[in-house]
């Protein structure tokens, strides 16, 4: 396979390792977000907690990638959805333990109903704000929202009934009975990376 032609794949790798995540917040936040004080200019601590959210980002999202790029390879798409059930929850937990901070997925449009937002992002979510949004926590912590746009590949499990394979309905059917997670288009706002990173 040439480069060119992996990086679809890939691409699509990637997007279902960021859906798949279904921790919920340890910890969830008391009051809806419009309560909170969205943060328009960081102060140097919160540059460093909005590096760490990042961060833990991008160690879930590789965690999840080498799990996803065997399981593709070896069985293919309908059998990873199986994957991201099982494993995408317990290296949620471990990224979380290892960084220090709370870290999760979801959407205004959900697969996996554990992917609730935490309270603080709930207004955004459902508003379905396109930019990264910066909350201010309790005790100096920093809630961080990264918006996820929908690639073309990503189409094979959220987009319309045409773009979806029958063995990968039948098993998004067969593990999330209740999905909303498809008619997306490419481009769209797929849903958001959410991160709790308390004062450092």
């Amino acid at each position: 396979m040439t480069r060119t032609a992996c990086f679809p794949f890939t691409i699509l790798l990637l997007v279902m390792a960021a859906g798949c995540n279904s921790t919920t917040p340890t910890a969830p936040s008391a009051r809806p977000s419009k309560e909170f004080r969205t943060v328009v200019e960081l102060t140097p601590a919160q540059q460093q907690q909005k590096q760490a959210a990042i961060a833990a980002k991008d160690k879930l999202f590789a965690a999840l990638f080498a799990e996803l790029t065997s399981s593709m390879a070896e069985d293919g798409p309908a059998k990873s959805i199986e994957v991201c059930k099982s494993r995408a929850p317990e290296l949620a937990r471990a990224v979380s333990e290892e960084s220090g901070v709370q870290i999760g997925r979801t959407s205004f449009q959900l697969r996996n109903p554990e992917n609730r937002p935490p309270n603080w992002a709930v207004d955004f979510v459902q508003d379905r704000i396109a930019e990264p949004q910066h909350v201010a926590l309790p005790d100096d912590g920093l809630g961080v929202l990264l918006p996820i746009p929908l690639k073309d590949t990503c189409l094979q499990c959220h987009g319309n009934d045409e773009q979806i394979l029958p063995e990968v309905k039948d098993a998004i059917l067969a593990l999330y009975p209740g999905d909303a997670a498809t008619d997306f288009a490419e481009g769209d706002l797929r849903g958001y990376f959410w991160v709790e990173v308390p004062r450092q």
